[in-house]
């Protein structure tokens, strides 16, 4: 068990800043649009990550556009969707 802890506290350290700051951003962003609009709601805020991801990174300049951060920033709306689903 202890074994198991550590390595999941090893994991969680091995995830770059920027991809938790995605995961939060995900959490508050996209967790009130698909409890508001649901299965619509989720879609739109996935479109808006990466439209975000393309207008402002890329083509604005202003940051790096990466999949990995429109990835980590969908991973909390996909569960979400899931579970709101099943």
């Amino acid at each position: 068990m202890k074994n198991t802890l550590k390595r999941i506290n090893n994991f969680i350290n091995s995830i770059q800043e920027d991809k938790k700051s995605h995961l939060i951003v995900g959490v508050f962003t996209g967790f009130p649009m698909v409890l508001l609009f649901g299965n619509i709601g989720g879609l739109i805020a996935i479109i808006i990550y990466g439209l975000k991801e393309l207008i402002h990174d890329k083509l604005l300049d202003r940051g790096k556009m990466e999949f990995l951060d429109w990835w980590y920033t969908c991973i909390p709306v996909l569960q979400l969707l899931i579970i709101h689903n099943i």
